[in-house]
């Protein structure tokens, strides 16, 4: 099913549709409403879903029809690669989120891996995801620690092989502050040494 307020987005569905025989489109809609009205009793497998409609977001939508037809998987089909909009939507259950950009091949892929229960995600949002995970595991990490902000910068310019005197200049704080720094961050990381703060920061993805 494929639900957007665009009638030329919902051809071009159709269209790809139509060249493959393992697809069937089981009902448009244009609005929230409509594809709430309708997912009863057309019971798609799969749901593509545009994000920004009127009336109803597709992210309400999306909420709403994971409640209704929990069999369906619901793909997001947008314009837009936003990380609000992706997380809002991986949050509210969605299995995807394709861009209108991609290629029939990618959209048809796509349909398919939902089917199959996979999560599937373009490309540029899937690198952005990966690059939001990875921010929040290290900041999860850096907590755990104890370290704090400014000592986490400490670490990553010694990471990079700086001296005292040139992490000083590059935070404009003294080198005896430096100094103590440093010693604290050793202390956090269970090392005794610089190469060994560097390894250790490299091995939990602070640096």
């Amino acid at each position: 099913m494929i639900v957007d307020d665009h009638p030329i987005v919902r051809q071009g569905v159709r269209s790809l549709l139509s060249n493959c025989a393992d697809m069937a489109l089981v009902g448009e809609a244009e609005d929230a409403g409509q594809a709430l009205d309708l997912v009863g009793q057309a019971r798609p497998d799969v749901i593509l879903l545009d994000i920004r409609m009127p009336g109803n977001t597709g992210l309400e939508a999306a909420r709403a029809l994971v409640r209704q037809a929990p069999q369906a998987k619901i793909l997001i089909l947008s314009s837009f690669d936003d990380d609000e909009y992706v997380t809002q939507a991986l949050q509210a259950g969605v299995h995807g989120y394709i861009l209108k950009s991609a290629s029939d091949e990618t959209l048809a892929g796509a349909v398919r891996a939902a089917y199959r229960g996979e999560r599937v995600l373009s490309p540029s949002v899937m690198s952005r995801v990966v690059e939001q995970f990875a921010d929040l595991s290290r900041e999860r990490t850096r907590r755990e620690l104890g370290l704090t902000d400014e000592e986490t910068r400490v670490l990553r310019l010694l990471a990079a092989g700086a001296s005292n005197p040139k992490i000083a200049a590059e935070l404009y704080l003294s080198e005896t502050t430096i100094k103590r720094k440093v010693q604290d961050i050793f202390e956090k990381l269970g090392v005794a040494t610089r190469a060994q703060a560097a390894a250790e920061a490299a091995r939990r993805g602070l640096v």
